[in-house]
C-alpha cells in the first residue's frame, strides 16, 4: 500500500473550507500502538533525569532545592513551546523534525550519565536538561501531528491512550530501569547509554508511519504562517473547538492531589520506603489506565468521558477522606487516583484530536495542551491551601467539590449552546 497521501482540497474563502476540516483522501492509517513507541522517548528522557540522575545527585549531597531549580529551568520550554510549534507545521516535515529532535535527545541523555556526580556538574546538567527539553518539544509536536493525521476518527481515543501510556510508561522506565541498571552495575554512565539507546530506538517507529503531508505552500513563509494562524482560529471559534478548550480549563483530571502524595503520606502513616516503592509503580498503573481509557473514549462522547473520569478522581479522593488513616488505604488511594488520572489523560488526547482535525495539527495540539495545563498548575496550590487551612481530609473533599463544580458548569454551557433543531414544514 502506498504511503502517499493527498488532500481533497485546499482552504478557500469562497468554499468555506479550512485545513482542520480537510480529511486525507485514501490515506493509510496506523495502529494506535505506534504512538506508544513514538512518545516513549519523550517520557524516558525526562524520567531518567528526574529519577535516576536526581537520585545519585541527591546522594552526593546536591540539595533538593538545587535539583528543583534544574527541573524548573528544564520545564520552561514545555510551557513556551506553543510559540515555536508552527515551525513543525511549516518547515521540513514532521518525520525530519522527529529525527532531528532524537539526534539531540539520545546523546544528551547518555552524556548526562558521564558527568561527575556532584555540585560541580549542576551547570552542565542544567544545560543538558534544557537541550533535552527543547528537543522533546519538537519531538512531541511531530508525534502529535502524525497522530492527528494518521489515526482514523474511530480510533482517536485509542491513539490518545497509547500515546499517554508511552509518555507515562517511558517516564517510569527511564527512571526505574535507569536506576536499577546504575545501582546493579555501579555505573551511571552505563545507565545513561542504555536509556539513551532506548530513546534512539523509538525512531524506528517512523518506518511504520505514512509519509508526512506538509501544509499547502504559500508564496512566502509569512503567508504560510498566516495559514496556520487562520487554521487555529477556525478551530477555536467552532463549537467543538471552543467547547473543548472550555472543558480543558475546568478543574477536571488535573491531578492536584498526585503532586502532594508525599505530603499526604504521613497522615496515613506511610514510611519513606513504602512511599518510594509505590512511586515506581504509579507510572505503570497510570499508563495501563490510559490505554483502557482510550478505548472507552472510542465508544462514548469523548468530552463526556473527560468529565466522567475527572469526577471519578474526585470521588476516589472523597472516599479516601472517609476511610481509616492506614497505609493500606493510602495505597488504595494512590493507585485508584492514578488510574483515574490515566483515564483522564487519554480522554484529553481523544477530545483534543477530535477537535483539531488535520491541518496545522502540531500547533493546534500544543495550543490545547497549553490550555489544559492551567488547572494542572492551579490545583496543587488550591489543595495545599485546603490542607493548611483545615486538614488533609479537606484537601481530598476539595478535589471532589471542585470536580463536581467544573462538571456542572461545563454541562450547563454545553446544553445551553447546543444547536437547536429546526422544524421542517409539513
Amino acid at each position: 500500500m502506498s504511503h502517499a497521501r493527498g488532500l481533497r482540497d485546499v482552504a478557500s474563502d469562497r468554499k468555506g473550507l479550512f485545513l482542520h476540516q480537510i480529511e486525507p483522501a485514501g490515506a493509510r492509517t496506523v495502529h494506535p500502538i505506534l504512538f506508544f513507541v513514538l512518545y516513549f522517548s519523550f517520557g524516558a528522557s525526562g524520567g531518567f533525569l528526574t529519577g535516576t540522575v536526581e537520585y545519585f545527585y541527591s546522594k552526593a549531597g546536591v540539595s533538593t532545592a538545587a535539583f528543583g531549580l534544574i527541573v524548573t529551568i528544564a520545564l520552561a520550554p514545555q510551557v513556551l513551546k506553543v510559540f515555536w510549534a508552527p515551525l513543525v507545521d511549516t518547515t521540513l516535515n514532521v518525520k525530519a523534525w522527529y529525527l532531528l529532535a532524537m539526534a539531540a535527545i539520545a546523546p544528551c541523555v547518555a552524556i548526562s550519565g558521564f558527568l561527575p556526580v556532584g555540585y560541580g556538574s549542576v551547570g552542565a546538567l542544567t544545560a543538558l536538561s534544557t537541550v533535552i527539553s527543547i528537543a522533546a518539544t519538537f519531538q512531541g509536536m511531530a508525534a502529535d501531528s502524525l497522530m492527528a493525521h494518521d489515526t482514523s476518527p474511530a480510533q482517536r481515543g485509542a491513539a490518545g491512550g497509547w500515546s499517554q501510556a508511552g509518555n507515562l510508561g517511558g517516564a517510569g522506565i527511564g527512571g526505574g530501569a535507569g536506576l536499577w541498571i546504575a545501582a546493579h552495575s555501579h555505573s551511571l554512565p552505563l545507565s545513561g547509554v542504555v536509556i539513551g539507546g532506548l530513546c534512539a530506538a523509538c525512531a524506528l517507529g517512523l518506518l511504520f508511519a505514512p509519509k508526512a503531508t506538509p501544509l499547502p505552500q504559500r508564496p512566502s513563509y509569512v503567508s504560510t504562517l498566516q495559514l496556520v494562524v487562520r487554521d487555529c482560529w477556525e478551530v477555536c471559534k467552532s463549537r467543538t473547538g471552543w467547547l473543548t478548550l472550555f472543558l480543558l480549563v475546568m478543574p477536571l483530571g488535573a491531578g492536584g492531589a498526585a503532586q502532594l502524595f508525599s505530603s499526604l503520606a504521613k497522615e496515613w502513616q506511610v514510611d519513606a520506603d513504602l512511599l518510594s516503592t509505590v512511586g515506581w509503580m504509579v507510572g505503570g498503573v497510570t499508563a495501563v489506565a490510559a490505554i483502557v481509557g482510550g478505548y472507552i473514549c472510542d465508544h462514548m462522547d469523548r468530552k463526556a468521558a473527560y468529565v466522567l473520569f475527572g469526577v471519578l478522581g474526585g470521588v476516589i479522593a472523597a472516599a479516601t477522606a472517609l476511610a481509616p488513616r492506614t497505609p493500606e488505604w493510602f495505597l488504595f488511594f494512590v493507585f485508584a487516583y492514578s488510574a483515574a488520572l490515566g483515564l483522564a489523560y487519554a480522554a484529553f488526547s481523544a477530545a483534543t484530536l477530535e477537535a483539531i482535525g488535520g491541518g496545522a495539527a502540531a500547533t493546534k495540539y500544543t495550543l490545547f495542551a497549553s490550555v489544559s495545563n492551567i488547572p494542572v498548575f492551579l490545583m496543587p496550590a488550591l489543595d495545599g491551601w485546603a490542607d493548611t487551612r483545615w486538614n488533609a481530609g479537606a484537601l481530598l473533599w476539595t478535589e471532589l467539590l471542585v470536580a463536581l463544580a467544573g462538571a456542572a458548569v461545563f454541562m450547563v454551557v454545553a446544553v445551553a449552546t447546543r444547536p437547536r433543531r429546526v422544524l421542517q414544514p409539513a
